[in-house]
């Protein structure tokens, strides 16, 4: 789309696709070498072992969590500069931490250390996207990284079931006097860690991966080899419900190329995925328990988590809001009120009560929430159109997996991460929408009123 002067007709000089908006300004400000060193630095935080740790002053450190802190003001002062906005989300991500916080001090005083860890995990991976990812070079900067860490990843996985040993956890465990790990098997295949505490968080990390590959990559070649590769390392996890993911990934994407002339397809979407969870809510005796036992490869599985939904739901009711904490909740005897919750709902609905689980659930929603595309999204940055879509698609994945999977350190940073890289994409969308509106009424618009820097002038699109 060429853009004029709005005092004449002539042509202004074309635009890099980032930056075809203003000519200056935030959506057009370049990548620093400070984005560069957030995006490698978090990525390898959230991929390395989180058994990992030391101890400063008292307090346990992971990777992530060093990161974290390295970064956290440096990042606050990135995301509250000139030109810069706050999105619903960033309100809805600090109500599900404070939330956390203060239930935590109500139900288990003892264990605040432990909620705040979280809090610092999952709000300190948020604030850091939000601040270092936004704009196209930084994005690209962040799914660069991304590659190689990722490349890394399953190549030790592929390692394991080479040598029939899980060679990195335990390398770790050795240097930092922790009990080793035995191979864990399914179906006869060794099930890989990699660089991840359970092989259902290294799976769930492949999904996510996978992800963003599909829309990232420009060409068929890069779609086949780091898609192929990160359905490869899925494999090597031999686990049920990042399987299941992938597989709902692919028919998305396919589903989206398909019918991406329409922009209705989102809508048809949720709708027929509404109108299936009503009938199996209608028909099933147990919906939700129906559902989590169709999302597992093994039955044997599929039954210990409805046995397990069931028990918690018994327990929720008896602490709604604030829940238990850190510290067991269920009774003497009862095995599945003390065994493993496997499901990131559940545990943090056990643990801070139903409002912990509604905030984060509207958080993730409020990323992405009315930033769909049209054609002229499109023609202005198809990049940004793609990886609004990806990444919507990654806290999809997050939110659906978690109903079977139950994410701790390095995967539930990441998904801070996640959400927040997928809010930045939010504000640009919505600082390049205000700037299409003055363009459209072809006058002159105060550019910084806008977040997007200095004031340019912008005519009527031809």
């Amino acid at each position: 789309m060429s853009i004029g002067s709005s005092n004449g007709g002539r042509m202004a000089p074309r635009l890099p696709a980032h930056g075809r908006l203003v000519a200056s300004g935030a959506l057009a400000r370049p990548a620093s070498s400070a984005h560069g060193a957030a995006a490698w630095l978090t990525l390898i935080a959230c991929t390395t072992p989180a058994a990992m740790t030391i101890f400063i002053g008292g307090s346990k450190f992971t990777p992530g969590r060093v990161a974290i802190c390295l970064l956290l003001f440096p990042a606050l002062f990135e995301l509250f500069r000139k030109g810069r906005h706050l999105i619903l989300s960033d309100l809805l991500v600090c109500l599900t931490s404070v939330w956390i916080v203060a239930a935590t001090f109500s139900a288990d005083p003892e264990s605040w250390s432990s909620g705040f860890a979280l809090v610092v995990e999952f709000l300190g991976g948020y604030i850091v996207a939000r601040a270092f990812f936004f704009g196209r070079p930084a994005l690209e900067a962040f799914i660069g990284a991304l590659k190689f860490v990722t490349i890394v990843v399953i190549a030790l996985a592929a390692l394991e079931h080479l040598t029939q040993h899980i060679v990195t956890y335990n390398l770790v465990a050795a240097l930092w006097g922790l009990p080793s790990f035995g191979p864990e098997y399914r179906y006869g295949m060794l099930r890989a860690f990699s660089t991840f505490p359970h092989p259902i968080l290294y799976g769930t990390f492949c999904v996510v991966a996978g992800a963003v590959f599909l829309y990232s990559e420009r060409s068929l070649p890069g779609r086949v080899l780091y898609t192929g590769g990160c359905f490869f390392g899925c494999v090597l996890a031999v686990s049920s419900a990042p399987l299941m993911s992938f597989m709902i990934v692919l028919a998305v994407y396919f589903y989206d190329r398909l019918l991406r002339r329409y922009p209705w397809r989102w809508y048809l979407l949720v709708t027929v995925s509404i109108v299936l969870f009503a009938v199996v809510f209608a028909v099933a005796n147990k919906p939700v328990s129906w559902i989590v036992s169709h999302l597992t490869l093994d039955p044997s599985t599929g039954y210990f988590r409805v046995a397990t939904w069931d028990s918690a739901f018994y327990y929720i009711g008896l602490s709604p809001y604030v829940g238990y904490g850190f510290e067991a909740y269920g009774e003497v005897g009862d095995f599945f009120g003390n065994a493993s919750v496997d499901s990131v709902w559940l545990t943090l609905a056990l643990r801070f009560g139903i409002p912990a689980i509604v905030f984060l659930f509207l958080a993730n929603v409020a990323a992405f929430y009315r930033s769909g595309e049209g054609a002229g999204d499109r023609r202005r940055d198809p990049y940004m159109s793609r990886m609004r879509t990806a990444f919507t698609l990654v806290l999809v994945v997050f939110m659906f997996a978690g109903l079977t999977v139950h994410y701790w350190n390095n995967i539930w940073m990441l998904w801070g991460i996640c959400v927040g890289v997928r809010g930045s994409l939010q504000e640009h969308y919505l600082a390049a929408a205000r700037s299409a509106v003055s363009q459209r009424r072809g006058r002159s618009w105060p550019a910084h009123a806008l977040g997007l820097g200095q004031p340019t002038m912008v005519g009527r699109p031809r």
